[in-house]
């Protein structure tokens, strides 16, 4: 399957994504093995034909299916079979893609307006080896050490990180619309 850079990025997200949720790699292989054959088949299919195709437990593919549905990677449509029984089939399409991409675009902008709201509005202090930063008030009290490793604090050159912070989200911005 030929990716596109938006389907890899995406790829590359489920499987990291799911990889940490489990804390294992295989079910990060798993997810990607899921993704991958949803976008080459480009049609809406049961957790039972997925196994089928990938030649593992149809348990196994559920539960990372529901997980991968919690974390809004896959679509999830109800269809009914008879009267009284429904089949359920999962998606995913290039629109699918791009709008999950875009989302994700945003919330990572907004943690950087946050960041660059604090630096505007407070003074911090960084720990050069962990990288948590401290507010004045936290650093008083520690007394100018990190809590966590006992390294100096030293205050944050706000001008630059402010700059820095505010590229990258023009820069995120312009992927969005893009």
């Amino acid at each position: 399957m030929v990716e596109d850079l938006e389907t890899s990025l995406f790829l590359e997200y489920a499987r990291r994504k799911m990889a940490f949720e489990y804390d294992n790699e295989e079910v990060g292989e798993l997810a990607v093995k899921i993704l991958s054959t949803l976008i080459e088949r480009n049609e809406a299919i049961p957790d039972e034909t997925l196994a089928l195709i990938l030649g593992i437990s149809a348990t196994e593919i559920r539960r990372v299916l529901h997980v991968m549905h919690k974390a809004g990677l896959v679509g999830l449509i109800r269809e009914s079979t008879d009267q009284y029984r429904y089949e359920y089939k999962w998606f995913i399409n290039k629109d699918f893609i791009r709008k999950f991409l875009i989302q994700h675009i945003n919330d990572v902008a907004a943690k950087l307006m946050r960041r660059i709201n604090t630096l505007s509005t407070t003074t911090l202090y960084i720990c050069p080896t962990c990288f948590r930063s401290y507010t004045l008030d936290e650093v008083y009290e520690y007394d100018f050490r990190c809590p966590r490793d006992d390294t100096e604090l030293v205050q944050a050159d706000a001008p630059s990180e402010i700059a820095f912070l505010t590229s990258t989200v023009k820069n995120l911005r312009r992927e969005e619309t893009g």
